[in-house]
């Protein structure tokens, strides 16, 4: 149900949240840890079973792309940890799931510095992520940068010939 309600506000409360500030809302290419040949459920599951808590006031992250994400999950060493290990899913499809990583001030102890996005680890973070994944043996791709851009495209393309067939059958009922 909570999950279900940020999804129908979480749109709103970022357009909000953007009069007020400026939070980033797309993902870098840095961040990018692989793309995990299982559902995003299953995913989530192994993260939430791994120590990760799901983070719904999480700003939505879209994918250079304009994808919209799919599951924000953070991993903290305790409630008031310094620092959050930030990961945010994408599932291009059903059986395949993009993710990506950075490590951050932890909002709830930090949120004046968390809010100003100040010392985020990209690279650092998506390095971090890796090695979750590899120590309980959950394999996935890295693709290249350009294979991404590649998709990135071919996504913005289907979107819009999809904007298209809809317009179409709304204007023929």
């Amino acid at each position: 149900m909570l999950r279900r309600l940020r999804q129908r506000l979480g749109p709103r409360l970022d357009r909000l949240a953007k009069t007020v500030g400026n939070p980033t809302t797309q993902v870098y290419p840095s961040e990018y840890v692989g793309t995990v040949g299982r559902p995003i459920a299953e995913l989530e599951a192994a993260l939430s079973k791994g120590g990760f808590a799901w983070d719904p006031v999480s700003a939505y992250h879209y994918t250079p792309a304009g994808s919209s994400a799919d599951g924000s999950w953070v991993y903290r060493s305790g409630p008031f940890g310094d620092r959050q290990l930030h990961v945010v899913l994408f599932a291009p499809d059903a059986d395949r799931t993009d993710v990506y990583a950075h490590d951050e001030f932890n909002w709830l102890r930090h949120p004046v510095e968390h809010a100003r996005e100040e010392d985020i680890r990209r690279e650092q973070g998506s390095a971090e992520a890796r090695r979750w994944l590899d120590a309980r043996g959950i394999e996935y791709e890295r693709d290249s940068r350009a294979r991404r851009r590649l998709k990135h495209a071919i996504e913005r393309v289907r979107a819009r010939v999809g904007d298209r067939v809809g317009e179409r059958r709304e204007s023929t009922e």
